[in-house]
């Protein structure tokens, strides 16, 4: 799933790939990731965000952390297989490579 803003296709950003990573890699006892380890509630925050990018189904109140970072785990894994990571794109000239060029005069 798409993460939307405003209704619309929004790009995956390096920091939910990141965090989905963490969560397919992670064990019991791991710290969190930043910036999650800052929040007030790491655990609740890490799960909202796992929803909203589609990883995570809403957990019930009463469901198990245990359950709940199983089914991250194996939802984390899906999502980076259906989500692969972008081609890396070659890097522009630099400066000192382009000197000297004319472009179009």
């Amino acid at each position: 799933m798409t993460p939307q803003f405003a209704g619309a296709p929004d790009g995956i950003r390096l920091s939910d790939r990141l965090l989905v990573e963490w969560v397919a890699k992670a064990r019991r006892g791991d710290p969190f990731p930043e910036p999650w380890a800052q929040a007030h509630s790491p655990w609740h925050s890490m799960v909202s965000h796992l929803v909203e990018l589609g990883v995570l189904q809403s957990p019930a109140p009463d469901t198990p952390v245990d359950t709940i970072a199983r089914d991250a785990t194996a939802g984390a894994k899906v999502w980076l297989e259906q989500n692969p990571p972008p081609e890396p794109k070659p890097a522009p000239p630099s400066r000192a490579a382009t000197r000297g060029r004319s472009y179009g005069r």
